[in-house]
């Protein structure tokens, strides 16, 4: 829809573009201020999610929607614990990875 800027004046036209497109999110502009070692971590974090939410899926096939969710929570949770005390290695094979790219 074309918003009718000629009857409202510039100023309607500006509020109006900032409520229906917002700026783009600052995620990735933060991503890039970030250091390898943080950005490995919280990688390593997601990939050690997704593999305990397969682990975890025959037991909550037939559980209901608020039993699912506490359980993603709780696996945020583990996944992220387990990436900061170590991880399974993923982190440090990335930044190896990565520091032999940079060379």
């Amino acid at each position: 829809a074309v918003f009718p800027y000629h009857r409202y004046g510039v100023l309607a036209r500006k509020i109006f573009y900032k409520i229906v497109f917002p700026p783009p999110p600052m995620d990735y502009r933060t991503l890039l201020k970030k250091k390898p070692e943080e950005v490995a971590k919280e990688f390593e974090a997601i990939f050690i999610k997704e593999i305990l939410k397969e682990a975890f899926k025959p037991m909550l096939k037939n559980k209901d929607f608020t039993t699912r969710m506490y359980y993603d929570s709780f696996l945020e949770g583990v996944s992220e614990k387990l990436a900061s005390a170590g991880g399974i290695g993923i982190a440090r094979f990335i930044l190896r990875e990565f520091g032999e790219y940079n060379k």
